[in-house]
């Protein structure tokens, strides 16, 4: 007998010792585990829904509200719950854990969770469930830790229930109310030195947690709920007595007692417990601050908020300081649950209440870091093929926006505020253009984007690049307004320079461009428009002013009604006392520009250095920089409207081509608004059949007018919306709703937009996009070669284009008499020394010129002659003798041009001329031409006509020298070819090369090699 009891006590001691022995292998092993599940946790950042996406409370109750808002939340963790892992490695190791964190640095608050990376697609989709427009990314490792402090200064501890976990504490459906606001003030209140934190560790309870939980109600139910502990229903004293004592013959049964109120609802508040998941559950609490002191301010703050948990006869928490800090920042650090911690079971929804995502009208702490505005997921048809315009991001899914072609001609319409990043998102479009081999023409009217553009232009698209900026003076390209191909766009360019000079002076229709300066507008215009050779917007304001030069346009004239305005209307109102005034008033809109070098040297150039519907039709690069600093607000505007104008010419023009042959081409305009003239819903509207895409952009609504804010809004089929003001949110709203609030659009960041896009013909549905960074480096060599290439190719010597234009002006003044104010010409000044230059000095004039005299007494000439049936040619028009121009023959030599061009020498005086009855020799001087009348077509020698002007310029001798590195030397040869020759300049290929593999930074100055001109313009090697 003794035997088998000391091998029973053998057993026992030897299983006992095999139990605990299992208990320290297991623990060993689960704590090797959580240091390997540690390392595989992934720390995610939870942006928080934008404010506009709160519940609208309207007339409901605010506690409704707040019930509803804290209740998404259980989706969370009922999602989570699915996640628990059954069998034997589970139970040996124990359930994975979930890390939520609230973090408080710098007094900014951020939302974390850390999860596996097994479980993170799983959580991701479970916060997004509960919070669809949240926003989760991957974060770097944060740090609340003090970097002057030292680990000293730093307290901490955990937050364990009161009593046994199937107590419940209190939730927010028995306080009403959302007790983190008080957690979010007392972190939100830190300083730029401290740091704080509340971890809340939590993984699937185990299996049976809910029935101990209910034997706990059954328990109070049957009157012993005095028992403590989650103990057997059968104390120790009573099995001991069992063992002993028999029953008690005639004990009568108890009866069982009425639970009173507090009971009643102690065990209803228990058994609720267990209808939603359950969890273990480890909270910790670490502040770190410059002192001790300062730290444990904050650490009673973040307890304290946690009384409000507490519920009265049921259950709370109650805080255990740390003794051991660095054991227990490592444990905070790595996250670690031991496995043994299941004190703490907390169902769905006391987690919820504790940790939840706050709303911003119950929680409005600025210190929460929150979305500025929505994500709204894109469209699932988006083209695969197309312009990049940016990226959808939603639910930490990253795809593609792209534009086909076809969806393209729709045009695009781009708003935003200043700084926002239109002119970015425009640069990356164009440069995609250019990549592709496609044309396009920017309109900048900043520089800066056309300036980065030139810089980055592939090796292949350099013979496509036609750079025009009219700060270049030196150099310039020409631009004429009244160039067109067919007698419909003649009256298209008047109409649409009308609409212009009405956006210039008068664009809120006051009348101060009104039908009468449209009469005398459209039929100056038409004048200078029939002569065959051509005429300039410069050229109006002389039809005014200078008679001679009339008539030698209306030599060329055929329509009547123009000939009636000049030879009927104009001289009746010359009888007027205020025709003096209107002439004025007319000439004044011109004088901005003649009275503007760069101005006259551009628009006073007959034939244009490009041709628009060429650069369309073979897909060239045209940047345009009209820079206000440089050129003048004025000057710009005009400028971009003339370009915008000639474009819409140019592309109606291809009506005579199939429309398959029609190749696209995109229209960039950014501050459109500068630009637009009321028939700019012309060409939203019908440009699209002759494929010129329209891409434009400005800063708010309000520049436009309402016309052309309808014309966008109606026909444009693409919409960019960047961040804007509240003005034009309440506007936009209207393209965006109900997707997006005009909150959304007002507090959108940098680079990100709103679009409605244009798929298939159909807008789709709005979405949020960020644009694309920018794209390529910028070369400055490589630009500025592209610069001088284009220079050479289109550009011609300012002296040439002066001379030119001065020469087509000069209608022969008489000798020493200066031209009218707003005539174009340069007025007569005095030789400084008459003597060198070997020509007489001017005598001073009577009240009348020999020119005068002479042509009333050939006037009365011809009129008598006719009377008398003379030879006179009657005509519909009235003819005059006109004085040769008398230009002095271009001198042989070439022009030489340099960047640097002299001012131009003083021009000679025009000298006397001497009335006398019989020319001294039949023959005029080699200075002047034989006068040609207008009755006959032939020329011969008129002995009355002695030449009416001296010549106005003299041969332009200077050295005029276009300067291009000697890298462009081994490649132009002498064969430059004139403008719009498609071989010029392949033989600087090389200089590209060069300048596009150059570093910036060597700072070296290359040599110069020179190029001149000939008379024309036209470059010829040295």
């Amino acid at each position: 007998m003794q035997g088998i009891l000391i091998a029973v006590i053998v057993l026992i001691a030897l299983g006992g010792f095999a139990f605990f022995a299992y208990r320290i292998y297991r623990s060993t092993l689960r704590e090797a585990k959580g240091f390997e599940r540690r390392l595989k946790m992934v720390p995610l950042l939870i942006h928080l829904p934008p404010a506009s996406d709160d519940t609208e409370i309207g007339s409901r109750d605010v506690r409704d509200v707040i019930d509803e808002k804290i209740s998404q939340a259980e989706t969370l963790y009922n999602v989570i719950a699915s996640t628990a892992k059954k069998g034997f490695k589970s139970n040996f190791y124990g359930q994975r854990h979930i890390a939520f964190e609230v973090v408080a640095v710098k007094g900014v608050v951020n939302y974390y969770v850390s999860v596996p990376v097994a479980m993170e697609a799983v959580v991701r989709q479970a916060v997004l469930s509960a919070y669809p427009t949240a926003h989760l990314e991957e974060a770097f490792v944060h740090s609340v830790f003090n970097n002057v402090g030292k680990i000293t200064s730093t307290v901490g501890g955990e937050l364990n229930l009161i009593k046994e976990y199937a107590y419940p504490i209190a939730t927010f459906k028995e306080l009403k109310r959302d007790a983190m606001q008080s957690l979010l003030n007392a972190m939100g209140s830190l300083g730029e030195e401290d740091g704080a934190a509340v971890q809340i560790l939590i993984r699937p309870a185990k299996a049976g947690w809910d029935k101990t939980v209910k034997a706990k109600a059954d328990s109070i139910k049957k009157n012993k709920g005095s028992k403590s502990g989650l103990k057997s229903l059968l104390s120790i004293k009573d099995l001991t007595q069992a063992l002993w004592k028999p029953p008690e013959a005639g004990d009568a049964k108890p009866e069982d007692k009425q639970l009173s109120s507090l009971e009643q609802s102690t065990v209803e508040a228990i058994e609720n417990k267990t209808r939603s998941a359950g969890y273990e559950v480890l909270i910790r609490v670490v502040c770190s601050s410059n002192t001790v002191h300062s730290s444990t301010n904050i650490l009673n703050n973040i307890i304290a908020t946690f009384s409000l948990f507490n519920s009265q006869g049921l259950n709370g928490f109650k805080f255990t300081e740390t003794k051991n800090i660095q054991k227990f920042v490592t444990a905070y650090i790595l996250r670690l649950f031991p496995p043994e911690l299941n004190m703490n079971i907390l169902n769905a929804t006391e987690l919820a209440t504790i940790f939840h995502l706050p709303d911003a009208q119950f929680t409005p702490t600025s210190q929460l870091q929150r979305q500025s505005s929505k994500q709204v997921d894109g469209p699932h048809n988006i083209p695969k093929e197309g312009l990049l315009m940016g990226y959808n991001v939603y639910r930490s899914l990253k795809k593609e926006i792209r534009l086909s072609d076809d969806d393209r001609r729709r045009h695009m319409y781009i708003v935003g505020q200043t700084g926002t990043g239109k002119s970015v998102f425009l640069e990356n479009l164009a440069l995609q253009d250019m990549i592709n081999g496609k044309g396009f023409a920017f309109i900048d009217p900043h520089g800066d984007s056309v300036e980065a553009l030139i810089s980055m232009v592939p090796k292949e698209r350099t013979e496509d690049v036609i750079y025009f900026n009219p700060g270049d003076m030196e150099f310039p390209l020409g631009f004429n307004l009244f160039e067109y191909q067919s007698e419909e766009q003649k009256d298209f360019l008047v109409q649409e320079t009308i609409n212009m000079l009405e956006k210039l002076y008068d664009p809120n229709n006051q009348g101060i461009v009104g039908p009468r300066y449209h009469h005398m507008f459209r039929n100056a215009a038409l004048t200078i428009m029939s002569d065959p050779n051509g005429g300039t917007f410069i050229d109006l304001p002389k039809l005014f002013s200078d008679k001679q030069f009339l008539n030698k346009k209306l030599k060329h004239v055929k329509d009547q009604t123009l000939i009636d305005f000049w030879t009927k209307e104009i001289p009746g109102s010359e009888r007027s006392n205020e025709f003096g005034e209107v002439k004025s008033w007319f000439v004044s809109k011109f004088g901005a520009f003649l009275s503007n070098t760069m101005m006259r040297n551009i628009i006073g150039q007959n034939k244009s250095s490009f041709d628009l519907r060429q650069v369309m039709d073979e897909g060239k690069i045209l940047l345009v920089n009209l820079s206000k600093g440089r050129v003048g607000e004025l000057n710009s505007k005009l400028l971009g409207m003339m370009f915008v104008m000639k474009f819409q010419a140019a592309a109606m023009s291809r009506a005579e081509i199939p429309q398959e042959m029609r190749r696209d081409f995109s229209l960039y305009v950014d501050e459109f608004q500068n630009f637009s003239t009321e028939s700019f819903a012309t060409i939203l509207s019908e440009a699209r059949k002759y494929r010129l895409n329209l891409i434009v952009a400005n800063q708010f609504i309000g520049q436009l007018t309402e016309e052309i804010r309808d014309a966008v809004f109606g026909n444009v089929g693409t919409i960019a919306t960047l961040r804007c003001g509240a003005t034009d949110a309440d506007y936009l709203v209207k393209q965006f709703s109900p997707v997006f609030d005009n909150q959304d659009l007002i507090k959108l960041p940098n680079y990100n937009a709103v679009v409605r896009l244009m798929i298939s013909g159909i807008p789709s549905t709005p979405f949020s996009m960020e644009t694309i960074p920018p794209l390529g480096a910028p070369n400055k060599e490589l630009g500025t070669a592209l610069k001088q290439l284009s220079a050479a190719k289109y550009g011609k010597p300012r002296a040439v284009v002066e001379k030119s234009i001065f020469s087509r002006l000069d209608s022969g003044p008489p000798a020493g008499r200066r031209p009218m104010a707003g005539s174009g010409m340069p007025p007569a000044r005095p030789d400084s020394n008459p003597a060198l230059s070997g020509k007489p000095a001017p005598k001073p004039l009577g009240k009348s010129s020999f020119l005068d005299e002479w042509l009333a007494k050939k006037k009365a000439t011809q009129s008598s002659g006719a009377s008398t049936g003379g030879q006179a040619t009657p005509s519909a028009r009235p003819q005059q003798l006109r004085p040769n121009q008398g230009s002095t023959p271009a001198a042989s030599k070439p022009l030489q041009a340099t960047n640097s061009i002299p001012a131009a020498q003083p021009l000679a005086p025009a000298p006397e001329l001497t009335p006398q009855t019989k020319p001294a020799s039949p023959m005029p001087p080699p200075s002047a031409s034989p006068v040609q009348t207008s009755t006959s077509g032939n020329s011969q020698a008129d002995p009355q006509a002695q030449p009416a002007v001296e010549q106005m310029h003299e041969p332009v001798q200077e050295d005029t020298t276009l300067k291009i590195p000697r890298e462009a030397s081994t490649s132009l040869s002498s064969d430059i070819k004139p403008t719009n020759s498609p071989d010029t300049n392949n033989e600087v290929e090389s200089l590209l090369e060069r300048s596009q593999n150059t570093s910036e930074a060597s700072g070296a100055v290359a040599p110069t090699n020179e190029i001149s001109f000939d008379e024309d313009g036209n470059p010829i090697l040295s």
